[in-house]
C-alpha cells in the first residue's frame, strides 16, 4: 500500500459509486491506473465489497446489539453461528476474544420481532449459550470504514439530506438491498435486476440520497489485511450529562482509528470499535479517553474482534 492506494481507498469509502475517472482526477492517476489498483486491493482482500449506510430510523427499523457468552461443544457453536448468519434480520456477526464470544447486530420493526428472535434462539441453542446481554442503540457516534493512514483528505462526495423524507416502497427496499450487496453496481445492471430502466433507478437513488435514507455509499475494508487488529472497547458511564455526552461523542468522532461507536439505551455504556496496529496504540487511546473523561468513565474493558462472520447492513429481512 503506497500513498496513492490509501487515497483511492479513502475516496472509495467516501463514495463507492464515484467513477474511476472521478477518483483518478482526485488522486492524479488515469482511470485505468485507478481500476488496476482497486482490482489489486480486491484480490488481496483489502476491499471485500461495496455497500451503503442507511438511516434505519426513517425506515421504521430499530437496531439492537446482542452480546453472547458461549459454552458447550464446538459442533453446537458451529450450528449457532450458522443460525445467526442465515437469520434474515441479522446484520452483523463478529467473533470476539474476551469476556464475550459473539457480538451481533440485528434490526426489527417491532419489539415483538426481537422477542420472537430471542425465544427461537434460546429454544434452538440454549445448550451453547451461557448468557447474553441486549443493547438498543440510543445514539450513534460514528460509522466509518476507516482508511486510518489518512487525515485531512478532501472528500469527493458527502450526501446531505436536502429534501423532506416521504417514505419508501417495496421497490425502494429492493433497491436498498441490491445496493447493500454491491453499491458500485452500474445503473443498467440494477435496472435489469429490478425490472426498470436505468433512468428510474437513478431517480430512485437520488430520492433516497436527498431524503437522507442513504447516508453514504462506501467500501468494506478488511483491517486485518492491512495489518490492523480491531478491538471492541466497552465504557461504563456515570453522571452522564448532555454536555459531557456531547464532549465524549465529539472526541470519539475526532479519533481517526475509531470505526464504529454508539451509546446504549440499556444502561449508560458506550461501545467503540478501534483499529490498532500495535498494543501501544490501544493503550494510548484508553489512557487518553480515561484522562479526558475520568469524571464520567467508571470502567474500561476491551475485547479482540477475531473474525467477521457476517456483514450485511441491509439484509433480506428488511425488504
Amino acid at each position: 500500500m503506497d500513498r496513492k492506494d490509501w487515497r483511492i481507498l479513502y475516496h472509495l469509502c467516501t463514495d463507492s459509486r464515484a467513477s474511476h475517472s472521478q477518483i483518478g482526477r482526485a488522486v492524479q492517476l488515469s482511470k485505468n491506473a485507478v481500476t488496476y489498483r482497486i482490482d489489486r486491493m480486491i484480490k488481496r482482500n483489502i476491499i471485500s465489497g461495496f455497500f451503503s449506510l442507511v438511516d434505519y430510523g426513517l425506515l421504521g427499523i430499530s437496531t439492537y446489539v446482542v452480546l453472547l457468552r458461549l459454552k458447550g461443544s464446538t459442533e453446537e457453536e458451529r450450528e449457532l453461528i450458522k443460525y445467526l448468519v442465515s437469520s434474515p434480520n441479522v446484520m452483523v456477526v463478529d467473533r470476539l476474544l474476551g469476556e464475550w464470544n459473539i457480538i451481533m447486530e440485528l434490526g426489527c420493526k417491532k419489539a415483538q420481532d426481537l422477542i420472537g428472535f430471542l425465544m427461537e434462539l434460546k429454544a434452538k441453542h440454549s445448550g451453547v449459550i451461557d448468557t447474553y446481554e441486549i443493547h438498543s442503540l440510543l445514539g450513534m457516534y460514528k460509522v466509518e470504514q476507516l482508511p486510518v493512514e489518512l487525515a485531512g483528505e478532501t472528500p469527493i462526495g458527502r450526501h446531505q439530506r436536502t429534501k423532506q423524507f416521504k417514505g419508501v416502497d417495496r421497490t425502494d427496499r429492493r433497491l436498498l438491498y441490491e445496493l447493500n450487496r454491491n453499491s458500485a453496481t452500474a445503473l443498467s445492471e440494477l435496472g435489469e435486476r429490478l425490472g426498470m430502466t436505468y433512468e428510474t433507478v437513478s431517480a430512485r437513488i437520488k430520492k433516497l440520497r436527498e431524503g437522507g435514507v442513504v447516508l453514504k455509499f462506501t467500501a468494506k475494508i478488511d483491517m486485518i489485511a492491512l495489518g490492523y487488529d480491531v478491538y471492541l472497547i466497552l465504557l461504563d458511564i456515570r453522571n452522564f450529562s448532555k454536555e459531557r455526552e456531547l464532549a465524549l461523542a465529539n472526541y470519539i468522532k475526532s479519533q481517526k482509528a475509531v470505526r464504529y461507536s454508539f451509546l446504549s439505551a440499556y444502561r449508560p455504556a458506550v461501545f467503540i470499535y478501534l483499529a490498532a496496529k500495535k498494543s501501544a496504540d490501544l493503550n494510548s487511546f484508553l489512557l487518553s479517553i480515561k484522562e479526558k473523561f475520568s469524571d464520567i468513565i467508571i470502567s474500561q474493558r476491551y475485547l479482540l474482534s477475531t473474525e467477521q462472520l457476517k456483514y450485511e447492513l441491509f439484509p433480506e429481512g428488511f425488504i
